[in-house]
């Protein structure tokens, strides 16, 4: 029997294990000690959940590929997943016109709307925050998500005693603010915590510095974008790339950090005029938080120079570190 783990060959001693579920049990728990989640396997190309593997004779499998994900992705994923449905929302809300919203298209908006609850539930969890003690603009991110629950309390009671000829309206701003809360998750620093308990394999993170360094002109340029868009006021363009930098910035923030456990290079061995990675990926993260905190406070021009002057000028010899990087490596 062939056991894969994401498609790769790993060399694994049975013991004891007489079955599929045995073997994996005890691949769950090296998984576990990597701060991995297990997803599932296939087995000779039938795809099982991590709960549900049937104990089928290891003499009667060719091949077992076990699907793991690590927590950081599963974040990553998930608050993406977030930041799409809240757009979808935003786009539904804004074309609806004088129509109106039927009971169907209600209904389904409570269901998004629970399922955003447990979303951010979730990520809470896996990320281990608080959002009681989570600020964003003047208040805590759990105030948000109360208001999220009184909107869908509104609407279910709506729903309950409407009529034909009745219409509802839907507050976009907390879709709006939602929107960008998933966003100060992807760069807070329980994210970069995780980021870094969170370990993949060395030929992806080589791919990962290359891929980074191919990308960097265009975030440069994406940068000017943003702050374009927000000096002249047209904040949804501005929200929308300036997610697509946070992007970027958490795969370059991910790679790195994981390239010292990974292959022993010492960050602060990596200079450039005197500057280490190290202390370069601290400014970095400072210039995100003063970002973060500008966004709070909902003024735009800042943001907009500190983006277009400070975090650019930050980011324009990062592809020198890299070659530095992939020289070490």
């Amino acid at each position: 029997m062939e056991v894969r783990i994401n498609d790769y060959p790993v060399e694994i001693m049975l013991e004891n294990e007489k079955n599929a579920k045995e073997v994996v049990k005890s691949i769950t728990e090296w998984i576990n000690e990597k701060n991995l989640i297990f997803l599932g396997v296939d087995i000779d190309g039938n795809y099982h959940d991590a709960e549900e593997v049937p104990p089928v004779p290891v003499e009667n499998i060719t091949m077992m590929n076990c699907l793991v994900q690590s927590r950081a992705d599963v974040v990553y994923e998930t608050v993406n997943e977030g930041i799409a449905y809240c757009d979808r929302v935003l786009g539904f809300l804004q074309h609806t016109g004088d129509e109106g919203i039927d009971a169907d298209e209600l209904g389904d908006l409570i269901s998004g709307m629970e399922w955003l609850q447990e979303v951010f539930s979730t990520i809470a969890g896996l990320l281990k925050m608080d959002l009681g003690k989570i600020s964003f603009r003047d208040e805590k991110v759990s105030a948000y998500i109360e208001k999220l629950a009184a909107l869908k309390h509104k609407i279910v009671t709506f729903m309950s005693e409407m009529k034909d000829q009745d219409d509802i309206d839907i507050e976009e701003n907390i879709f709006y603010s939602l929107r960008e809360i998933f966003g100060v998750f992807l760069v807070s620093e329980e994210m970069k915590r995780l980021i870094i308990d969170s370990i993949d394999s060395p030929d992806v993170l080589l791919q990962s510095l290359k891929e980074v360094k191919e990308m960097l002109p265009q975030q440069l340029e994406l940068l000017e974008q943003i702050a374009a868009a927000y000096q002249t006021g047209n904040d949804p363009e501005g929200v929308d790339k300036l997610f697509r930098f946070i992007d970027f910035l958490f795969t370059y923030t991910r790679t790195c950090y994981q390239v010292s456990p990974v292959f022993g290079v010492d960050l602060k061995e990596i200079l450039i005029d005197g500057i280490s990675l190290e202390e370069k990926n601290r400014e970095l993260q400072t210039l995100m938080n003063e970002t973060m905190d500008i966004m709070e406070s909902n003024d735009m021009i800042s943001l907009a120079d500190i983006l277009e002057y400070e975090i650019k000028e930050s980011l324009e010899n990062i592809d020198k570190y890299i070659d530095l990087l992939l020289e070490q490596v």
